[in-house]
């Protein structure tokens, strides 16, 4: 797959992991415009803490590490981070301000600063406008790579967006154990780029859970290279629905592919007050176990999901309507009309397994 234009990418081995690709490198042919949403747990990564200091400067690249957190190892962790962010600053030939950084792996372990730097050269020499590698470096349990392209005609012009995903377990909004990097050729005035990019994530890497279990390193960025230049309403709306589309599809790829899933739940919420609770609405269902294992068992226990919402602060009367799919199908799709009001909000998860368990207890 192509990159957009303006971008190249690369993939190695630099020794975390022993012989699957663990560095990944996304460099930007000029500098990049950039957004980013992180985790809301108290407790980042040393990774997530330094992008968030850096989201908002022009950005020239974005270093991935994956089989190590970065997270919670040693006390001069943050330093280390900072090295290596400095290091390949210098090797680029740009401020140290102007590049990003994410990690994935285990928690407490020390990052290996040393094999990462020593990888930098050899990383930059395979950058090309292929997306392969790098797709595959930033992988920890997952079982397939993620991807995600859409096209579109801006104004006769053809501009491109690719995105990349990868996630497994630990995966609860506000984001997951989940890395997403979305790259555009398109550019247009900030506010509407960074309305463009959140209202896609809410309603994509942010209304997903596998486990209700958010992580330390939760990190999506979207980079825009701004080679095609977009100023009317129809050609914005048609970028919104491509960028919605993409990260729709990487967050659905996500729950397809959680640890140890046999089923990928729909669960639509109708008749809610307003969004906010549709959505609430939608992700207590999706975290409760209870109704996680009745849809592995497929069985239609819908007391589950009375008592979810009741828990949720979520009152319904006996007029609520709840409807299903097969729940014996490899695709289920729950429908609840809340009778409350006419709002409305789609989440999406996956059923609970033994095997689940089995994974994240050898997990180490």
């Amino acid at each position: 797959m192509k990159l957009p234009e303006g971008f190249t990418a690369s993939g190695i081995n630099c020794g975390i992991k022993k012989k699957k690709l663990d560095l990944g490198l996304i460099c930007c042919q000029d500098f990049c415009k950039a957004i980013g949403v992180f985790t809301t747990n108290v407790n980042p990564s040393y990774s997530v803490v330094v992008c968030r200091k850096n989201i908002n400067n022009p950005i020239k690249a974005v270093l991935v590490n994956s089989g190590n957190a970065n997270c919670y190892s040693h006390k001069s962790g943050l330093k280390d981070t900072e090295k290596i962010v400095f290091e390949l600053a210098s090797t680029l030939g740009v401020n140290k301000k102007e590049i990003l950084i994410a990690s994935t792996g285990i928690i407490g372990k020390k990052l290996p600063k040393d094999k990462i730097i020593q990888g930098f050269p050899f990383l930059i020499k395979n950058l090309s406008g292929e997306a392969v590698d790098f797709s595959k470096s930033i992988l920890t349990t997952d079982t397939f790579t993620k991807v995600s392209h859409a096209g579109m005609s801006l104004g006769g012009t053809q501009a491109n967006i690719l995105g990349f995903a990868k996630g497994a377990g630990m995966i609860y909004p506000n984001l997951a154990t989940m890395l997403g990097f979305v790259l555009v050729d398109v550019d247009m005035p900030d506010n509407i780029f960074k309305e463009s990019v959140r209202d896609a994530i809410q309603k994509s890497f942010n209304s997903i859970s596998v486990d209700g279990c958010m992580s330390t390193n939760d990190t999506v960025i979207v980079l825009s290279s701004r080679k095609v230049f977009i100023k009317s309403k129809k050609d914005v709306d048609v970028f919104r629905q491509k960028l919605y589309g993409v990260c729709l599809n990487l967050a659905k790829m996500i729950v397809k592919d959680a640890e140890g899933a046999t089923k990928f739940i729909e669960i639509k919420i109708d008749g809610a007050k307003t969004e906010n609770e549709a959505k609430k609405a939608g992700l207590c269902l999706a975290n409760s176990n209870l109704f996680k294992c009745a849809i592995y068992g497929a069985s239609s226990n819908w007391g589950r999901i009375i008592s979810a919402l009741g828990q949720a602060g979520i009152k319904v009367g006996e007029d609520i309507t709840i409807q299903s799919s097969g729940l014996k199908n490899k695709n289920v799709r729950v429908v609840v009309n809340l009778k409350r009001g006419k709002a409305s909000w789609k989440v999406y998860t996956s059923d609970l397994t033994p095997e689940y368990v089995k994974i994240n207890a050898e997990y180490s």
